[in-house]
């Protein structure tokens, strides 16, 4: 089966390179559009003529390294994904609307379109684009963590590390099936969740970043006053990181019971997804090859995420669980001191619940809506 994948994108992890690379090596038939501002991206791999993918191979789908040659690179978005089976973007959590609402007008309805970052409710936020637009029938997948990160210097791009049983979901839910029989000729290693509701309550960013970010703030501010970089799982990561991750983590349990949705721990996920061992959180981030491994950070590295974070996946959180009666006040406590922090008023700028489409329903008619995909059910 010839699979025809158009990726869109590349930001700093570098996911939408090695994907186009490493999906030219194993054979399909890759086209690989980059966005205006992304221009210096695509001049280095049109004067190479591709993408150069370097070992280690053991971080490839393809399991090979050297040049892989996307059928199509363009800067034109549109010319990538006609006729495309597998529609994967490449985009920040803050630009998502944005950068998705120049792609829908050129969207195939039946196409899969695959949110390649952590999962900040990807489906419900373009669902009333794709409907105004007549594209409906897009399915919408999305993940609690990138499937892949690497290095880029030019046209050559050096894999860092490839997730194995990254949790994925549709939107809607009722045409999993249908999306993962193609995703899963892509990505090495998925679970198939039950619905968006399950694979956002288990966000990697916010179960991770909260207390590394908060109560690190003071060893940011002298980093940045030094001019020094950041060890943010390392240096940053201690034994009460750890215990107030696991007591926030604890709120989420109830608020699973209470929409239907599984729960995994923020333990259970650290080794599934990264490795290592340890058995608590801080020995779990200490021990885990992926975090160990990472080099130093800029030191605003931990506003940008804690301003992503926030307002995309705790305000949301918080609206959910209070809606059906659960109280989570380290979650609401994180985000008003956040706030104060970041200068910016998270409750009222952030996702809640009517920009999900979700204010006034039941949990029952949140549970139809992210199955069927009809808001008027």
């Amino acid at each position: 089966m010839t699979v025809r994948v158009a990726v869109v994108g590349n930001r700093g992890a570098n996911i939408g390179a090695w994907m186009a690379g490493d999906l030219a090596l194993a054979g399909y038939e890759v086209r690989f559009a980059l966005w205006d501002d992304q221009r210096e991206c695509l001049d280095a791999f049109r004067s190479a003529g591709g993408i150069r993918i370097e070992p280690p191979v053991s971080e490839t789908l393809s399991g090979r390294s050297g040049l892989g040659v996307p059928r199509i690179l363009t800067g034109d978005p549109a010319e990538a994904i006609a006729g495309a089976d597998v529609v994967v973007m490449d985009v920040a959590a803050t630009e998502l609307e944005a950068r998705a609402g120049a792609l829908i007008p050129y969207l195939e309805n039946d196409q899969v379109l695959y949110i390649n970052s952590h999962a900040h409710w990807s489906g419900l936020r373009l669902a009333s684009a794709l409907r105004s637009a007549d594209k409906a029938g897009v399915i919408v997948v999305d993940g609690i963590v990138p499937t892949v990160s690497a290095d880029r210097n030019g046209a050559t791009v050096t894999p860092i590390f490839m997730r194995r049983e990254v949790p994925v979901s549709a939107f809607p839910a009722n045409r999993t099936q249908e999306a993962m029989e193609r995703l899963q000729l892509i990505i090495a290693s998925i679970e198939i969740r039950r619905d968006t509701i399950e694979t956002n309550f288990e966000n990697m960013d916010m179960l991770v970043h909260p207390a590394m970010g908060l109560l690190n703030v003071g060893y940011f501010d002298r980093s940045e006053t030094r001019g020094e970089s950041i060890d943010f799982y390392g240096a940053g990561n201690t034994v009460h990181t750890g215990l107030l991750s696991e007591a926030m983590d604890a709120e989420r349990r109830a608020v699973c019971a209470a929409f239907g949705v599984r729960y995994r721990s923020i333990l259970e996920h650290i080794h599934r997804l990264y490795g290592g061992g340890g058995n608590t959180v801080y020995e779990a981030v200490k021990d885990a090859p992926l975090y160990r491994n990472l080099k130093p950070i800029p030191t605003n590295t931990w506003r940008a995420w804690m301003g992503a974070d926030v307002p995309l996946a705790h305000v949301p959180f918080v609206q959910l669980a209070e809606s059906v009666g659960e109280n989570v006040p380290l979650h609401r406590g994180f985000i008003n001191i956040a706030d104060v922090l970041l200068g910016t008023n998270s409750w009222e700028d952030g996702l809640n619940l009517e920009r999900l489409g979700l204010s006034g329903m039941t949990p029952k008619q949140i549970r139809q809506y992210v199955e069927t995909g009809n808001p008027d059910i």
